[in-house]
């Protein structure tokens, strides 16, 4: 056995047998065992030495070992290789085979990669971006416009409405917008914007890897609606659970809710954050999604 293979071995999860996430390894207090914050967050006894009373502690040193790691980009055709750290920004801004699913519902749902996509564009879609290429060039307030449909309409009867007004515009308890990708969508139980369209970005291991249609993680498209109408600052997100959540300046890698959420959580006061400190759940899926797929938000 090779020097890496003893250090992936001892930087894998004791539960799931992969190597821990640079974002939540934790050790035992009791014999030292690295594991994943979700896989142990739950379990009473020690599932090494079956101490019941111990305490989950951030492994930071484990941390940083396994965010140097170098992997390989896991899509098909990319030769290139990155540390654990860097993967997600490498997937969300640079690998060129990236797959991209074409907005046009009649492509149903065509995939290619980012390098073969101009191409499909030009050969499928000519006349669309010659009839919109201008708006490419208008200003951010300019060309934030959201198109609505009642909900007893069919898609033919549309109303355009200005961002900037949308709120006296219609009402989202009742009614529906395009996001982005042009899909129809409305509000989940969670009070965040779901179309049920595929999930972009890399497959989403929480969930049916669908955009809602009622709870759960959405699309990158249906995330912009969640801050638009919302009107979050620059740098929030919604979280799965519905609340909205931002990275500190004490924890800039992290989001964090603010919620009392984490009660059973001996490590925290209860909170999730607000500025540093432990992740309630939905926050931890927001940091993994935060690249490979809200990257452009």
């Amino acid at each position: 056995m090779t020097s890496n293979d003893n250090l992936n071995l001892t930087l894998t999860c004791a539960i799931c047998l992969d190597i821990a996430s640079e974002e939540n390894a934790v050790e035992t207090s009791c014999c030292h065992n690295l594991f994943c914050l979700p896989c142990i967050e739950n379990v009473e006894s020690c599932p090494t030495c079956r101490t019941e009373d111990y305490q989950k502690i951030p492994a930071y040193f484990a941390r940083r070992l396994i965010g140097s790691l170098t992997v390989s980009c896991p899509n098909d055709g990319c030769t290139v290789q990155v540390t654990r750290s860097n993967l997600a920004n490498h997937l969300a801004l640079y690998c060129a085979f990236n797959q991209i699913t074409c907005p046009d519902p009649e492509c149903k749902n065509f995939k290619c990669t980012k390098k073969s996509f101009l191409k499909h564009l030009e050969t499928n879609h000519e006349q669309f971006l010659l009839d919109n290429y201008v708006k490419l060039w208008q200003k951010q307030d300019d060309t934030k416009r959201m198109v609505i449909i009642k909900s007893d309409e069919e898609p033919n009867g549309r109303v355009e409405a200005s961002a900037t007004n949308i709120d006296s515009t219609f009402d989202d308890r009742i009614e529906k917008t395009r996001n982005k990708s042009n899909r129809y969508a409305r509000l989940g139980s969670t009070g965040k914007f779901y179309c049920g369209g595929p999930l972009d970005g890399l497959r989403c291991m929480c969930c049916n890897n669908r955009c809602g249609p009622s709870n759960g993680c959405n699309c990158s498209a249906c995330m912009l609606l969640d801050v638009q109408k919302r009107k979050l600052p620059h740098g929030w997100l919604v979280n799965c659970d519905g609340a909205s959540a931002r990275c500190s300046t004490s924890e800039p890698s992290k989001f964090y809710c603010g919620r009392m959420v984490m009660a059973q959580d001996s490590r925290t006061d209860g909170y999730c954050g607000p500025t540093n400190g432990e992740q309630c759940t939905a926050c931890q899926k927001l940091n993994e999604q935060r690249y490979h797929r809200y990257g452009q938000i």
